[in-house]
């Protein structure tokens, strides 16, 4: 995304754990719905459940299943069963683990003190995810990073941002990190595994917002400049 050409934000809202949030979220302009797989998660979908939610959705969004450290056999199984579009890695995966994967993927960084952005290219994806570093858990922390690192790092492809985004700050997200894509998750919780869509509606809103003040700011610079 440059000045002069605003692209639109995806926006992914993860954690999803019920066909009828997913559908909710869906007719409020959510592009794509994560579902956690990982079973530590309290947002965790067991296998038996997980086909209500993508049949109900079918071909409307993306549909993202988010695997921590996982067999890829079974990776590649419920991707499958579930006919999933993409496979979210949030762990540790090497990128020799990706090629045990049969799916489109893209993997999840957590950013900490050193953290390295050039990191990226060793995956040979050109989309990739940023979330903020927590000892003990893999992602859904709230937790927000420094985003002058996520703006270096969309030199390695198209950054999806995650990490601690709330309606109040999704609109500072877009306008100073210019992300192709926001993940929000605890930031429209009333608590973990349960979305406040009213919460979901006004994050949607506000990144809207921010997205049409930068294409009337591209607008006005570009008349400025075949005026001059």
């Amino acid at each position: 995304m440059t000045p002069s050409t605003v692209d639109r934000v995806q926006i992914k809202v993860c954690g999803i754990t019920t066909p009828e949030e997913a559908k909710a979220c869906v007719d409020l302009g959510a592009d794509m719905i994560g579902i956690n797989c990982w079973e530590p998660s309290p947002r965790y979908v067991s296998k038996e459940k997980l086909s209500a939610i993508t049949d109900l959705i079918g071909d409307h969004v993306e549909t993202v299943a988010l695997f921590v450290n996982e067999d890829p056999e079974k990776v590649n199984s419920l991707m499958e069963e579930n006919g999933f579009n993409t496979a979210q890695l949030h762990g540790d995966e090497t990128p020799e683990y990706t090629m045990k994967i049969n799916f489109p993927w893209f993997k999840a960084f957590r950013v900490h003190s050193e953290f390295q952005p050039s990191t990226i290219r060793r995956y040979g994806q050109s989309r990739f995810l940023l979330d903020a570093y927590a000892k003990n858990t893999y992602g859904g922390t709230g937790k927000t990073f420094n985003w002058d690192i996520a703006i270096d790092a969309k030199q390695q492809g198209h950054l999806m941002l995650a990490g601690g985004l709330t309606p109040e700050n999704a609109a500072d997200a877009v306008r100073k990190v210019k992300p192709d894509a926001l993940d929000v998750c605890s930031g429209v919780e009333s608590k973990p595994g349960e979305k406040d869509l009213a919460a979901v509606e006004r994050f949607i809103q506000n990144v809207r917002m921010a997205e049409q003040e930068l294409m009337e700011s591209a607008l006005v610079s570009q008349l400025d400049r075949s005026s001059s």
